[in-house]
């Protein structure tokens, strides 16, 4: 298939290329709320906060919505692979059910603030599908359909989907959403202006202060005060909290491909392996696009990514007779040490530091959950998920192998990769880690943090902060 000139580039951020964008701070200014992070979590709690009456500026490091949430599936749903049997085995029955129905009302709020605002951003309802291909597979469907009924999820189970590849059985969720996600979040960004907030972008927080006066200082020299600042970034980057530890980086991949036969109406993900995920889209035409995803790893993990690619394209001519591929595009997320999202203080100590993360690769139903509960503590209100959910929780032992994991990690990188120094990679500017070449994307990844690196070094996504010494970015 021919080459691809924007390769980068998600159906998401090619239909918003004309978009209008956001100045740049400039000045400093004063508000009741600072919102760190463009993506949906931080415009949607920054959109929340100020119908709150509260005066919101809202600060991006490059374009709202141009990070993880320009490059997801767009896919908005309380069904989620085979999440509900794994936290009933770990939280228990409550935490589950929290879990169900914060997702269940982050599904509803996109699909109210879209119609609300009268976002046009390509929403359909959908049913969203967890399916196997192999018949001895089929307990692995039972038990998410039994876990997710008793969360209160009004799932179905099915042994036929309209699906090219083998089914063996399908749990199904109705009435999900699928949509553009840029789109639907400038229409929110747009929505807090006028609502009296902010939005600023090329205004990277570099600093943030939580005693006397609280302040963001932003990359362009101005500062921000405000009463409340929230962290809404994909990694919490301040060094403070641990966060780190706590939070796992996974890469994932996607296409979007022209096809001869008829598209599913449907969102689906394969619970075996390998994990594809199929959702159809609009595309910069209005044609109807083939979204297939998968191929996922640990950030940093490998250099040839291109093959991930690849393999893709593979499915998508054998299985689905794609003719052409219009867009490829990839995107981390943070998977939590207990599985649980973290949203609430940044630190057990801080009264007016806010922050959410650990979306487990369905951020835009987590995200959403997450920004009503941000909104709602900054606020000075309780939140009936905010005990489930806290940031700072201390059940050490649903968290303990995983933080455990990620110490083992990183110590084998910082000592062995230090003490070989294979190659002249150059290291990352958070912690110090060797970076690995990304040669599909042609970025430096970090295999402790997740944070990337452009090959001028500029900073893609954090926590790191400061941009690679420009000698070593083009050393490979």
């Amino acid at each position: 298939m021919a080459e691809l000139t924007d390769p980068a580039a998600s159906p998401w951020m090619d239909t918003t290329r004309d978009a209008p964008g956001f100045p740049a701070l400039q000045t400093d200014l004063e508000v009741d709320v600072a919102v760190i992070g463009g993506g949906i979590l931080g415009v949607t709690t920054a959109l929340l906060c100020a119908r709150d009456g509260a005066s919101v500026a809202l600060l991006e490091h490059d374009v709202v919505a141009g990070g993880v949430t320009g490059h997801t599936t767009a896919k908005v749903s309380a069904l989620q692979s085979t999440t509900y049997d794994q936290l009933r085995h770990k939280h228990g029955a409550a935490r589950t059910r929290d879990y169900a129905q914060g997702n269940l009302a982050g599904v509803e709020t996109v699909a109210r603030l879209a119609g609300e605002l009268d976002i046009a951003c390509d929403l359909r309802r959908r049913p969203a599908v967890t399916w196997v291909r192999d018949h001895g597979q089929r307990s692995t469907i039972d038990a998410e359909a039994e876990a997710a009924a008793e969360a209160g999820l009004a799932v179905r189970v099915v042994e036929s989907l309209p699906l090219a590849d083998p089914v063996a059985a399908a749990v199904v969720l109705d009435d999900q959403v699928e949509l553009n996600a840029r789109k639907y979040v400038l229409g929110l960004a747009r929505a807090l202006e006028a609502e009296g907030g902010r939005v600023f972008e090329h205004s990277g927080a570099v600093s943030v202060s939580e005693r006397g006066t609280r302040e963001v200082r932003v990359r362009t020299g101005a500062r921000v005060r405000a009463r409340e600042i929230v962290v809404a970034t994909l990694m919490p980057f301040l060094d403070r909290g641990l966060w780190f530890a706590r939070l796992t980086p996974q890469r994932s991949y996607c296409i979007a491909v022209r096809t001869r036969r008829e598209l599913p109406e449907l969102m689906s993900i394969s619970a075996d392996a390998p994990t594809r995920s199929l959702r159809a889209a609009v595309g910069p035409g209005g044609d109807e696009l083939l979204v297939v995803g998968g191929e996922g790893h640990a950030t940093g993990a490998e250099s040839r990514t291109s093959e991930r690619y690849a393999a893709l394209e593979d499915y998508a001519r054998t299985m689905y007779g794609a003719t052409e591929v219009t867009h490829r595009w990839s995107a981390h997320d943070l998977m939590p040490a207990d599985g649980l999202p973290y949203v609430g203080a940044y630190t057990p100590l801080s009264a007016h530091l806010w922050t959410a993360a650990g979306f487990r690769k369905w951020g835009l139903s987590n995200a959403t959950m997450a920004a009503e509960i941000l909104a709602a503590r900054v606020a000075g209100r309780d939140h009936p998920l905010a005990a489930t959910f806290d940031a700072n929780r201390t059940d050490v032992l649903q968290q303990a192998p995983g933080i455990a994991k990620e110490v083992l990690k990183d110590s084998r990188h910082f000592v062995v990769d230090h003490v070989t120094r294979l190659g002249r990679a150059p290291v990352c500017t958070h912690l110090g880690c060797r970076l690995n070449w990304n040669d599909a994307e042609a970025s430096w990844d970090c295999p402790c943090h997740g944070s990337r690196f452009a090959a001028d070094g500029r900073v893609l996504t954090g926590p790191a902060t400061k941009p690679l010494d420009l000698p070593q970015a083009g050393e490979r």
